[in-house]
């Protein structure tokens, strides 16, 4: 793990080995690095006058790790319409920020910029994941993640 001045570890290994660790990792903050932005995500961000480049990277850390799986990962989604969500689903996010179907833009409670990403997979299972737009580290940071089976009615991000 590499230390950016004493606030928090950037994880170095695989995704899957992060998300397990940030699952039991209380306390503390530790943080790791899904991908770059990439081009035609800066493009899309400009018309929603979100203003990036390619040194932004898309980021996720052990408390929204803990928040999804929490909040999503409970046999309670199916009453929202939702598929309880598992690490394996978490793996998606590369792949969901480099080939989104769509992307909204919001202000969340703090006014920060929000990106709500859906993307539907092979599977017909439809995945929402939400970031934070965190622009003194130029981070586009995990906030959320969720998913719908195909056949569940369409569900709001809270």
């Amino acid at each position: 793990m590499e230390t950016e001045k004493g606030l928090f570890s950037y994880y170095e290994g695989p995704l899957e080995e992060f998300l397990k660790a940030a699952i039991v990792t209380k306390e503390g903050l530790i943080k790791s690095i899904i991908a770059t932005v990439s081009k035609r995500l800066i493009n899309d961000l400009i018309l929603h006058g979100i203003d990036t480049d390619v040194t932004w990277k898309h980021t996720i850390d052990n408390s929204a790790v803990r928040h999804a799986i929490k909040i999503h990962g409970n046999d309670k989604e199916s009453l929202r319409g939702q598929s309880q969500l598992t690490v394996s689903d978490m793996l998606m996010i590369p792949t969901i920020v480099s080939s989104y179907d769509t992307i909204t833009t919001s202000k969340n409670r703090r006014n920060q910029d929000t990106i709500l990403y859906t993307k539907t997979m092979e599977s017909g299972d439809t995945y929402f994941f939400a970031e934070e737009v965190r622009m003194g580290r130029h981070e586009l940071a995990a906030s959320t993640l969720y998913k719908r089976k195909k056949e569940n009615s369409p569900t709001l991000i809270g």
